[in-house]
């Protein structure tokens, strides 16, 4: 049961933040991103919804909501992963964090980590191009933009440098296109590039060819494999726009 614990808290730091397309394209692996900004609802429509399974057991869930007010995009973020053992919850690890976008600008960000009965806060906010981080063991400011860990936005391809917003720390990466797949979705099989994170994180995370997030994988101490299942990631597609 303890190992089981320490394997699943591993697993943890891979994932969960939020940020508008900028006016960018990347032709990395044949994804090209919009050259004017987008509005992640016109992407995803207003929640994106995976389940999480090891080993083809479903363990949890993240799910991820934008809502617009005025200026303003808020983002919240909700990550949880229950192990049973027999009738007992073994382990439970539950991720919130809830992010406020200006102009294509992070205003401010904060997370509330409870690890299995463990509390982490995580606050970060932007001003005059730099960006002030406080996390467990102190605080520090790097420069803007910085790119938090949710893999939502597209755009974080090029960066060579994360924010770990389920420790607080950066992250130092490298993102490079790894082949062509068909993935599954709400509205069916889409064609997607698949990118592979080496460094501080290790990690795979597939787009369609719109800038859309459909799938996760990353691995357990074990070697087994963590998977992200699109339940909702397709937004206002044709097919469902016809219903």
């Amino acid at each position: 049961m303890h190992r089981n614990c320490g394997l699943i808290g591993r697993w943890l730091l891979v994932s969960v933040a939020i940020i508008l397309l900028p006016a960018w394209e990347a032709a990395a692996g044949g994804l090209k991103l919009p050259k004017t900004a987008a509005d992640p609802l016109s992407l995803y429509g207003p929640a994106i919804d995976f389940d999480v399974f090891r080993k083809g057991d479903k363990v949890g869930f993240h799910r991820v909501r934008f809502e617009r007010i005025g200026e303003d995009l808020i983002v919240s973020n909700t990550f949880q992963l229950e192990v049973h053992v027999l009738f007992f919850t073994a382990f439970r690890y539950v991720y919130h964090s809830e992010a406020r976008w200006r102009h294509g600008q992070l205003m401010s960000l904060k997370a509330d980590v409870n690890d299995n009965g463990k509390s982490v806060s995580i606050d970060a906010v932007g001003e005059d191009g730099r960006m002030t981080v406080r996390n467990a063991v102190g605080q520090f400011a790097v420069d803007a933009p910085l790119y938090p860990t949710n893999h939502w936005n597209a755009a974080v391809l090029p960066e060579t440098q994360v924010l770990n917003t389920l420790t607080g720390r950066i992250n130092n990466v490298r993102i490079e296109p790894r082949g062509r797949e068909e993935i599954a979705t709400e509205w069916g099989d889409v064609a997607a590039t698949r990118y592979a994170y080496t460094g501080d994180l290790a990690a795979e995370v597939w787009y369609d060819d719109v800038g859309r997030w459909v799938k996760l994988r990353f691995q357990g101490r074990d070697g087994s494999d963590i998977d992200y299942v699109c339940r909702r990631c397709q937004g206002p597609t044709i097919k469902h726009a016809k219903q």
